[in-house]
């Protein structure tokens, strides 16, 4: 069949419509996710870097193709202050770490679950008893917890080893026992080696703070009244603020520190320090000041270990009130930390040891992470109105105390009062 020119010109234009209106087809459906709809695009802040997430990013895109998420990493050190002021600029993020301290101070710029989306009974299921502590206000759902950190006991294996100490205590007078051990003082009676960073403040040992605050829930202290109103450390709080300074008391046997000496984090790796306290986190920053060190990992202290009481310190995640997708958010927070698969990708990239139950029960041989699991289940918290505060004020206890300025019991008064500010 002959076309004429008119026919030809007429297919021609047919045809080049259909082409585009294939191509314009394609490209909206891979950027609606195949279903047609708006894309949807999530902003997640962060204090880690974005592989971590990443293979969880691919997963929830494959999950929720029409949902795309834009992950910024800030330096943890500026993150709460730049978090609060884009908050207050209208112009924060979808998606947000959350620390397990922060809902006392920032309950009121996040928005909580639907029940809809996960019950109070299902997080208690999922997580441990310190989640809902921490991340719970009034029964109601404020973020969910990305992993678990525990405090624990690091040791020198080798110095261990050549001391004939086989196994690493479990019970503080185990501990206080080991000291004079481990101890080495020079002919003036000074420490050149000092046995463990205990008992000084956070200008010279690392999580001195977190240490006191355990010590404070293992001997019982009700720290802050029930209706969250007013500080009381009780004599149980004096008790455990004692057995902290003994170790950097010179007239007590178990004298061991100094504010004055090397910080402990760097004693440790140097090994002029054999035993410290500190998370799961810290352990890639001493092997990488020393790849050598021969770190023993052991459970935390405990007075009772029939009931042991452990201190946790982590991230959850949890939605901005200045979203306008929070259903959409809460979907991303609940696919990757309630999902195994979802949190396990995470898990893996980070090196964090787990929060879901299921995660833990898996993680407790695992020779690295399973002290910090296992404790993450005896981890217990107290209400802090701004833990950062908090933190100085603790350190600046124990400093006035060790450069005699107060006594331990004016001291502890002081922080009280400087809590109960915190409070009104």
């Amino acid at each position: 069949m002959n076309l004429t020119r008119n026919q030809i010109i007429i297919i021609g234009v047919v045809v080049i419509l259909i082409f585009f209106t294939i191509l314009m087809f394609v490209f909206f459906r891979q950027n609606s996710g195949g279903g047609g709809g708006e894309q949807i695009e999530l902003t997640f802040w962060g204090i880690e870097s974005q592989q971590n997430f990443q293979s969880v990013f691919d997963s929830y895109t494959l999950f929720r193709p029409e949902v795309r998420i834009d992950y910024r990493q800030i330096n943890v050190d500026s993150y709460e202050s730049n978090l609060i002021n884009a908050l207050a600029a209208n112009r924060g993020p979808d998606i947000l770490m959350f620390h397990n301290t922060w809902l006392p101070k920032h309950f009121d710029k996040i928005v909580a679950a639907d029940e809809s989306q996960i019950s109070l009974s299902t997080f208690r299921q999922m997580f441990p008893t310190v989640a809902e502590q921490d991340l719970i206000l009034n029964n109601t759902i404020y973020s969910l917890p990305l992993y678990i950190d525990t405090l624990a006991f690091l040791y020198n294996k080798d110095a261990f080893d050549a001391n004939a100490i086989a196994l690493p205590p479990t019970q503080w007078y185990e501990f206080q026992n080991l000291i004079p051990r481990l101890k080495i003082k020079n002919q003036a009676n000074q420490i050149t080696h000092s046995a463990a960073a205990i008992g000084g403040s956070e200008k010279s040992i690392n999580q001195a703070t977190d240490l006191l605050n355990l010590l404070m829930l293992q001997f019982k202290s009700p720290i802050i009244d029930q209706q969250y109103s007013q500080a009381d450390f009780g004599d149980q709080g004096l008790e455990a603020f004692n057995f902290y300074l003994q170790f950097a008391n010179p007239a007590s046997p178990f004298y061991t520190w100094n504010d004055n000496f090397q910080y402990s984090i760097d004693a440790f790796s140097q090994r002029t320090v054999d035993m410290i306290f500190n998370y799961a986190e810290a352990i890639p920053q001493i092997q990488a000041k020393n790849p050598f060190l021969n770190i023993g990992i052991s459970q935390m202290l405990q007075f009772n270990p029939y009931k042991p009481i452990d201190y946790a310190n982590y991230w959850g995640l949890a939605v901005s009130n200045k979203s306008q997708s929070p259903a959409w958010a809460w979907d991303f927070i609940l696919f990757i930390t309630t999902n195994s698969e979802g949190s396990l990708g995470y898990l893996e990239n980070s090196g964090h040891p787990p929060a879901l139950r299921t995660l833990i029960n898996e993680y407790i041989n695992n020779p690295d992470l399973g002290v910090f699991a296992q404790q993450a289940l005896t981890a217990r918290s107290w209400y802090q109105p701004n833990s950062k505060t908090i933190k100085q004020i603790f350190s600046g206890m124990i400093e006035s105390v060790l450069d005699g300025r107060l006594t331990s019991n004016k001291a502890l008064e002081q922080a009280e009062n400087e809590i109960n500010e915190l409070l009104r």
